[in-house]
Parts: structure tokens; C-alpha cells; sequence
């Protein structure tokens, strides 16, 4: 039940100041929004200009070094393709000393003149001739080690590793950064540092390494390239070849290893922290000898411009934040003061304590409506529960918990539930919904929508002349309660005639199938309890009447109390089932549940005891036989279960001709050789004979060009029946079968089924029947002769 909506709910606060507040706080942040939108596209732009800068000014210091590295490129290619250089290649060590003026030639007339041609970047160049161990460049020509110790001595190589370098092949490599000491043209204290570049000789041919040609270059031009760029943001910067060795750099620390995976990826400016330090990385990739040009730039530098902004821009917002807080709290203030002076007056006149939870605009709302919400809230409360209490009274009455109570006070009671009675007399119909053909889904949601359409059809056919009340029972049961008018004589044709209308409608126009069981007419308090056990065992005969019947207690009084199942009929299963004759036993199981069920009045109790009976029948075979029955059935299959597991007498006569014909294939399998084939051929015989007189032991005998002795013995053997025997059999059950045709008289069917003496077929009839031709006719088939009639 709702509470009042007058009543203010105690909890958390919500002031209408606060909303004030908070609305002019939305309206002063609009501005400082869009300042900061603002601000960000500025910072934004002010980075992507940096970020543009730093590359131009990368690609323009890779551009400068890739025009001097073009330099070397232009010697390197002037020197190797000498022609003499080839020869020159493969003079060896003692050759005369005509052969050896050679270098000096290549020295004056080519070193010399490629030395005029080369600017400062090329700090020196030479050629090293491994045969004769000969170095030679622009002015000396001298042998390795005098070479090594008086021109141009590595500091971190010994004259070994120097030469193994020379010795080595090398394709246009370079050499990182290394000094030189004992240079002759240097006057300073420190180093000479160069990159060295080595190209193995010869080129043109695929023959060993015969020399090499050196190009020394002078890192301290290099660095005047880095000079502008690192005064202008202090970057480090690198240049890194294609294996990720640093060719040179202006800075003492090493490069980072992990940097090497990142720049390879892309040439896009990216963020990376550097000994706690965030730096800005910018990549400038060269084609022309495959290095990378990488620029690390600190970000106090990078953003020393946008981190201005951002101070400035911080300022400002704290300013302008703190005077419009103060601005809004003084105007909210003054606008609050008459609202509050109204809420306390309303608070004093409601002896209320406690301040509402809800702001005061809406407490003057919910105050001036509560009062108006307050009954229609209850009484709303009130209709939604009334179905629950009517179901919850219909269902006492049903169970018998409770009795009718027609007096004026009790119908007073009764009158909140909507719930009058005009009678004392009562009759309970009930509805089993069995299968639900309109919905395309077996859901509950369906199932409620079936439940609905019989509640609703169901209590409409009773009002026309009656009234009546629905009560579900379960998902697929539904309860009518009929009270009957005292003004109609003709109560049970109207019951008979709601169930049968019921019936057709929910059928036909809904397509759902439907159980209706009725129970009988009863008056006074008990009325109600003693009619709902009816219906209930009338709703039992579902069993025997089937799925989609229609139910009266009253038709149920002339039952039997025994049931069609003798010795004979379960003998003749028997063999059926052992000679593999599934016809056969298909058609006897037809007989009996036709005999039982179709024939005379059984309950459902004698009718699960028939069933019990023929399962016990199939289990006896089983035993008797020694059949496997896992292989036959299946593992941990039970046959009981299986069988009554279904709700109607035809489910379970269906299952028992399922399990019997399983069992009946599995002898036919079993005998599935020569002999099965010769005793079904036996069988055919008499059966596409049985009209013929002279069908017997001699006639088929000669057909199969076999000796009668030999055929009486092997059918009696396989069948377990005498051959005549089985040919009478055979023509009685035929004959029990032409006596449905009421045209046909005795003698008639007697011809008809091999016997040209009446007499002897009138014999025959009585010994396996027990009774005569014409009494059978009378006594076992009286429904037929009812129906003809």
C-alpha cells in the first residue's frame, strides 16, 4: 500500500537553494566550458604546431646530410671504377718495382686530383690493396702498419682489429663515430673523430676481397648541421642506421633500446619518458642510406609555449570560478527567502517537526495533492487485489476448506470481491488444456494466453443463461464454478451443453485441444465440495476416453469390473512373438485394447491393470526365451515405466505395440535363415488361400515338392502349431472379421473362409470360441449392430 503523498518522507535533504545554486552554477559553467574547450583546442594546436616545427627542421638537417653523404657516394664511385684500380688490386707484395710505380701514378694523377675535388666534409680518403698490403691516398703511398702508426691510429682499435676491418667485406658501410689519434693535420690536444665509410674492392666482380676503399669523415661538420637545430629546442639527436647501430650523435648518453622497436613502426612525433623526464620523439626516416634521423626533445622545451597558456588559462579559471560562486550564492539566497517563509508556514499547520526530504517547490506540490491522491490510491490498491482474493475464496470453496454461505451478511461480504451467488445449486466443470496449436511457441507466456481465451469463453457461455466463475488450478487446468439458476428446469442439458460448446469453440476456432470434465448437480453448502470430486474423476477417464474428450460424471455409473485379456489371447501372443509374426501381434494387441476400450465401459484403474498384464506377458517372453533385453530394448530401459509414463489408454497401447514389435523383430532376425524363409513362404500360402476348400497339409506339401511329414513336422517345430490347426485359426479369425459385414449370412462367411459344410465351420467356430458362429455375432458385436441399426 502506497503511503500518503501528503506525508514527507524523512531521509536526505534536497533544498530548493541547492537547485537554485546548482542551476546558476550550470549557467556560470557554460562560459567556463567553453573556455576550456576553448583552451584545449589552442593547446592542441600549439602542440601540433611544435610538433611541425621539430619535423621541418629534422627533415631539413636530414636533407643537408643526405646532400654531403651523396658527397662520399660521388668519390666512392669515382675511385672503384677506375680501370687501373682492378689491376692494381691484384699486384702482390714482392712484385718489381716497374710494377709497384703504379700506386704512385694512381696517387698523382687520380688521389690527388679526386682530393681537389672534395669538400671540408670529407676529412680524408684512401685505398687499401690487401695483396701488396699497400695503403695510398692523395698524398703517401705506404704500407698498413706504417700507415696505422703515424697517420691515422684508432683509439679503440689495435692495429690487428684495424687491419681485420680493412679485410672485411663491406658493402657502402658506416662506421659509428670513432676518434683518431697521431692525426698529422690536427693541432688540438683532443681526438679527430670521424664516421668511417669502407667499401670492399673489387665491385664490379664476384672475386675475393682484394681491398678496400676508406672514406674518413669529419664528424665536427656533422655536428654543425646538429648546431642549429639543438639551440633551437636542445635536442638530442641521432642517427641511427638500418641495424640500429648510432652512426653519431650530439649527445654523450647512449640510445635508448627500446626506442629502436617504436621508430621503426612510424615517422610520427610520440611521447617518451627519458631518465624521469618526459621527451618528445620526432623520426625522420633517409632512403638514401636507410637510417633513421630521430630528435629527442624534452617537453619543457617542446611545450614551454603551451605550458604559459596553461597557467594563464588556470588563473583565470580559478577568478572567474571563485567570483561567480560568490555572485550565485547571494542572488540564490535572496530568491530562497520567500519560498522558505512559505514552507515553514505549511509545516506549522501540519504539526510536522522535521524538514521534507524532497525540495520545497515539490512539498507544496505533493501537499496540495496528496489529499486527492490519497483515495484513489486505496481504492486502486484495493481492485488490484481482488482477483488474487476472489481465486484465494473460490479455491477454499473448492478444496472444501470453507462451505457456501448464502445468508445476507455473508453476501454483503462477498460483494467487495464482486462475488454473488443467485443459487445454492452448483456444478464444477473442469478444463485440462492439452496442447496448443495457435502460438507458434510452447511458453508461459502462451499458456497464459490459452488459459485466458478458455477462462474468458468459458465464463460467457455459462452467463447466458447461468452464472459462472473461473479458477485456474495449474498450467494446464482451469476450474468453472456453475451456479445455477432456480428459474431454468433444464440444468444438466445446460451443463451438457456448455462442455459440448466450450469444446467446439476452443477447438475449431482456436485450435487449442481441450479435456472437459464435468461434475454433477448438487445443492446447498456442501454443493461445491462434493461436485469438485466428481469432475476430478471424471477428468481420470482421460485415460480410457483419450486426449480432446468431453467428460460427465454421470456417464460413468455403468462400468465393468473386469476386463477382455483371457489365456487363450495371451497364449496366441506368445507365439506370435516367438515366430516373429509382427502382423499378427500388431492385430491382437489391436483386438484386445478394441475389445476393452471400444466395447464396454472399463475404469482406469482395470484399464492400467490390463495394460500391467499384457507388459507382464512381454516380460514373460523375455524370461522365457532368455532374451538379452539391453540389446533388444536398450541399456536401463523400463518397459513399465515406458508404457505408463503416457496419460491415455491410447498413448500406452501405441507404446505396448512399439515394445512388442521390437521384440518381434528380434526373433525375426534371429531366424532370419532358410527355414524362415520356408515357413513364411508356409504362411503366405495359407494366408492368400484361406477361401480355398481344398488348403491343407497335401495341397502345400506339393507345392514345395516336400513330403507332408516332413512339412507337418518343420511348420509344428517353427510355429509351435500344428498346420491344420493353424489354417483353422487362421479361417475363424477371418470369419470372426466378415461377420462385421451384417449383410453376410453364416453360411455365406463359411464358404467364404474354405468350409463347404456350415455344419463343420459351425464346429470349428465353437471349439476355439467357445460359443457359436451366430451367438458371437449377438453377444461381441452389439455396438455395431446398435450403430447399423
Amino acid at each position: 500500500m502506497k503511503l500518503p503523498l501528503s506525508l514527507p518522507l524523512i531521509g536526505s535533504r534536497k533544498s530548493a537553494l541547492s537547485t537554485m545554486i546548482a542551476t546558476n552554477l550550470f549557467i556560470l559553467l557554460i562560459p567556463l566550458a567553453m573556455g576550456l574547450f576553448l583552451y584545449a583546442k589552442v593547446e592542441q594546436s600549439l602542440e601540433q604546431s611544435s610538433n611541425r616545427s621539430n619535423a621541418a627542421m629534422l627533415e631539413q638537417l636530414k636533407m643537408s646530410l643526405d646532400n654531403k653523404f651523396s658527397e662520399v657516394d660521388l668519390l666512392m664511385r669515382q675511385v672503384v671504377f677506375d680501370p687501373k684500380l682492378d689491376y692494381m688490386l691484384k699486384i702482390p707484395v714482392d712484385a718489381d718495382d716497374v710494377t709497384k710505380y703504379q700506386f704512385i701514378e694512381f696517387m698523382r694523377d687520380k688521389m690527388s686530383k679526386y682530393r681537389s675535388m672534395t669538400s671540408s666534409f670529407i676529412f680524408d680518403f684512401y685505398v687499401y690493396f690487401a695483396n701488396s698490403d699497400t695503403i695510398v691516398k692523395s698524398d703517401l703511398r705506404t704500407d698498413s702498419r706504417t700507415f696505422y702508426s703515424t697517420h691515422y691510429t684508432y683509439k679503440d682499435l689495435s692495429y690487428g682489429q684495424w687491419k681485420m676491418m680493412l679485410q672485411n667485406e663491406h658493402r657502402m658501410s658506416y662506421l659509428p663515430v670513432t676518434p683518431l689519434t697521431d692525426v698529422p693535420t690536427n693541432d688540438e690536444d683532443t681526438p679527430k673523430e670521424v664516421i668511417t665509410y669502407i667499401q670492399s674492392l673489387p665491385i664490379l666482380t664476384q672475386a675475393a676481397n682484394l681491398g678496400s676503399f676508406i672514406v674518413l669523415i669529419d664528424v665536427e661538420q656533422v655536428k654543425q648541421l646538429f648546431a642549429q637545430m639543438e639551440s633551437a629546442n636542445h635536442s638530442a639527436i641521432y642517427i641511427i642506421d638500418d641495424v640500429g647501430t648510432t652512426i653519431v650523435s650530439n649527445s654523450d648518453q647512449r640510445f635508448p633500446a627500446d626506442l629502436l622497436a617504436r621508430i621503426e613502426g612510424s615517422n610520427d612525433p610520440f611521447a617518451y619518458k627519458l631518465a624521469g623526464i618526459n621527451q618528445m620523439v620526432s623520426v625522420a626516416s633517409s632512403k638514401k642510406a636507410g637510417w633513421k634521423y630521430v630528435s629527442i626533445t624534452p617537453n619543457d622545451i617542446f611545450m614551454q609555449q603551451v605550458n604559459q597558456i596553461q597557467n594563464w588559462a588556470i588563473v583565470l579559471f580559478a577568478i572567474c570560478l571563485i567570483t561567480g560562486l560568490l555572485a550565485v550564492s547571494v542572488g540564490a539566497y535572496r530568491n530562497y527567502r520567500p519560498l522558505q517563509k512559505t514552507v515553514s508556514a505549511i509545516m506549522r499547520g501540519k504539526d510536522m517537526s522535521k524538514r521534507p526530504s524532497s525540495d520545497e517547490y515539490e512539498f507544496i506540490r505533493q501537499t496540495i495533492e496528496g489529499s486527492i491522491h490519497e483515495e484513489k490510491s486505496l481504492r486502486s490498491t484495493l481492485t488490484q487485489q481482488v482477483p488474487f482474493i476472489r481465486a484465494n475464496y473460490l479455491s477454499r470453496l473448492l478444496n472444501g476448506h470453507m462451505d457456501v454461505d448464502l445468508t445476507a451478511v455473508s453476501e454483503n461480504n462477498l460483494q467487495f470481491m464482486e462475488l454473488t451467488f443467485i443459487s445454492d445449486r452448483f456444478a464444477v466443470v473442469l478444463v485440462k488444456i492439452e496442447d496448443v496449436h495457435l502460438f507458434s511457441e510452447d511458453g508461459e507466456q502462451q499458456w497464459a494466453h490459452a488459459r485466458f481465451i478458455v477462462s474468458n469463453i468459458g465464463v460467457d457461455l455459462i452467463g447466458l443463461h447461468h452464472k459462472g466463475f473461473s479458477l485456474e488450478l495449474d498450467r494446464d487446468r482451469l476450474a468453472f464454478l456453475v451456479n445455477l439458476s432456480e428459474v431454468r428446469e433444464e440444468n444438466e442439458s445446460d451443463i451438457r451443453d456448455i462442455a459440448q460448446s466450450l469444446y467446439t469453440i476452443i477447438s475449431d476456432k482456436f485450435q487449442i485441444g481441450i479435456t472437459v470434465a464435468a461434475g454433477g448437480i448438487h445443492q446447498g453448502p456442501t454443493a461445491i465440495r462434493n461436485s469438485y470430486p466428481e469432475a476430478l474423476a471424471a477428468l481420470e477417464y482421460r485415460l480410457i476416453r483419450g486426449k480432446r474428450a468431453i467428460i460427465h460424471f454421470q456417464d460413468m455409473t455403468d462400468t465393468e469390473q473386469h476386463y477382455y485379456y483371457p489365456l487363450e489371447i495371451e497364449i496366441q501372443l506368445i507365439n506370435f512373438v516367438r515366430s516373429g509374426d509382427t502382423d499378427n501381434v500388431k492385430k491382437l494387441l489391436d483386438q484386445i485394447y478394441s475389445m476393452n476400450f471400444d466395447s464396454s465401459h472399463i475404469t482406469p484403474e482395470l484399464g492400467k491393470c490390463l495394460f500391467f498384464n499384457v507388459i507382464s506377458t512381454f516380460l514373460k517372453i523375455l524370461n522365457s526365451t532368455n532374451t538379452n533385453q539391453e540389446e533388444v530394448l536398450g541399456p536401463n530401459f523400463d518397459p513399465i515405466r515406458a508404457v505408463f509414463n503416457h496419460p491415455t489408454a491410447q498413448g500406452m497401447h501405441l507404446k505396448t505395440q512399439e515394445l512388442y514389435e521390437t521384440l518381434t523383430r528380434s526373433f525375426t532376425i534371429e531366424r532370419s535363415d532358410h527355414n524362415t524363409q520356408l515357413l513364411q513362404e508356409i504362411v503366405n500360402i495359407v494366408h492368400h488361400n484361406l477361401g480355398d476348400p481344398s488348403l491343407g497339409l497335401a495341397q502345400i506339401a506339393e507345392q514345395f515338392r516336400m513330403t507332408p511329414q516332413y512339412i507337418s513336422t518343420f511348420f509344428k517345430k517353427n510355429q509351435g502349431q500344428n498346420l491344420q490347426d493353424y489354417i483353422t485359426h487362421k479361417r475363424i479369425k477371418m470369419a470372426k472379421d466378415l461377420m462385421e459385414q451384417r449383410e453376410l449370412t453364416i453360411v455365406q462367411i463359411s464358404q467364404k473362409v474354405g468350409y463347404n459344410n456350415d455344419v463343420v465351420f459351425i464346429r470349428a467356430f465353437k471349439k476355439l470360441e467357445g460359443i457359436t458362429p451366430g451367438k458371437y455375432r449377438e453377444t461381441m458385436l452389439p455396438d455395431r449392430a446398435s450403430l447399423e441399426v
